[in-house]
């Protein structure tokens, strides 16, 4: 009776509804696994917004293309994913990104077999600047990179290549406007790259500032192709 108990106590439970999980991975139950806001199939491969046409890019990305060629993202950034991401880079709960890379391989494998989506010769992530990287612990991003990159099999590029050039504020409460203000020059490529086509990790996509300055940023150092790997993408602005 005191082994079972103890087991009880020990048993992981869920991150979103604490009831006790009984399978392979630690983080959450089968029926919110499942649960998760999940991207509809009928979404921009650009942009990876929703859309009603039947066609593979929308409007919006063809009348003012983005510097990537695709975007994919697992989920919508909606508050059961925004719970799990605000633990995981906010509550020092590294470890969740064995549950988001899980999703994410699983995503980009759906690409692969749906859209004949082409693999990149490398990986890279979004850097954090020393200074909130000492703060936090860790790099997110770098952490989910990581991962894939064993999961996946592709090669990682080294973080020293591409830095953060200079500390920035916080996106969330800030406007559009203030967002690609405050992301430019805010990336710095430090040695050429061997490789042509990468794919660039997120945690996530809101306005797209972010990434638009990195792709920017990489383009200018001879790449050619880049997409988007990303938790979750925001659906509205």
């Amino acid at each position: 009776m005191i082994r079972k108990l103890s087991m009880t106590l020990l048993q992981p439970r869920c991150y979103l509804c604490d009831m006790p999980i009984d399978n392979p991975q630690p983080f959450l139950c089968l029926l919110c696994l499942q649960e998760l806001p999940y991207l509809p199939n009928s979404h921009c491969l650009r942009c990876a917004l929703p859309q009603r046409k039947n066609q593979q890019q929308c409007d919006e990305c063809n009348q003012q293309t983005p510097p990537w060629q695709q975007l994919i993202a697992c989920m919508s950034y909606t508050l059961e994913c925004q719970y799990l991401i605000k633990q995981y880079k906010f509550s020092q709960q590294p470890q969740l990104h064995l549950l988001f890379s899980g999703l994410l391989s699983r995503t980009i494998t759906s690409n692969i077999m749906q859209h004949n989506y082409n693999l990149p010769e490398a990986l890279i992530c979004i850097p954090l600047h020393k200074k909130r990287q000492a703060k936090r612990g860790y790099n997110q991003a770098q952490l989910l990179a990581n991962a894939i990159s064993k999961q996946l099999q592709i090669p990682l590029i080294a973080e020293k290549q591409f830095i953060r050039a200079r500390y920035t504020a916080p996106q969330a409460q800030q406007t559009a406007v203030e967002r690609s203000a405050n992301m430019h020059n805010a990336f710095q490529v430090t040695q050429r790259f061997s490789v042509k086509h990468i794919a660039l990790i997120d945690d996530v996509v809101t306005t797209g500032e972010t990434i638009k300055a990195a792709c920017l940023t990489l383009s200018a150092a001879g790449i050619e192709r880049i997409d988007i790997w990303c938790i979750a993408r925001t659906l509205a602005d």
